[in-house]
């Protein structure tokens, strides 16, 4: 489909970073090996009944193949102390994502995160074509939060940390 824009793909990466996101490690274990894709196109609260989360990946993911062969996967929601881990998650070098990262794995091949802000226990729901990306619903089979664990929020190419604030309305 042909588009009529007035600005180029630079122009919309950074309109794009301008709106702060989570991030989350969608992972799991397969032949005995850890896979992750970060995301910060997750996205919660697709539906309530059934229980469904969404992300987004790239056509030209080679980790997606892999990870969608799973029975479980692992959403973990990033806490800002994972700002120092996540570009080593998201690398290409794929042998090195996991030095150094505790995690654990339950018995369907979900993997979690240490000390992330949260964590779900998914599989794939469905699967749709969206432009040069796939979107992908994962029906949510478990979940846990951990209120104490600031979330990592990605906002204009930085990682940066939510400050609370309480509002005073007058």
């Amino acid at each position: 489909m042909a588009t009529d824009n007035l600005f180029d793909q630079t122009q919309l990466r950074e309109a794009f970073g301008h709106f702060p996101s989570g991030v989350a490690a969608i992972a799991a274990h397969i032949d005995n090996q850890p896979h992750v894709i970060v995301a910060s196109s997750f996205s919660v609260g697709v539906s309530l009944e059934p229980p469904l989360a969404a992300f987004y990946v790239q056509n030209t993911s080679s980790t997606w193949p892999l990870l969608k062969q799973a029975p479980r996967i692992g959403v973990s929601i990033l806490s800002y102390e994972h700002a120092v881990i996540c570009r080593q998650l998201a690398s290409r070098d794929k042998n090195n994502r996991f030095n150094g990262v505790e995690w654990t794995s339950t018995p369907h091949g979900a993997i979690h995160l240490a000390n992330a802000s949260g964590w779900f226990d998914c599989s794939v729901y469905d699967v749709h074509s969206a432009g040069d990306h796939l979107a992908i619903q994962l029906l949510i089979h478990d979940l846990d939060t951990q209120k104490e664990n600031t979330p990592l929020i990605f906002h204009g190419s930085e990682f940066v940390r939510i400050e609370s604030q309480i509002a005073s309305y007058a």
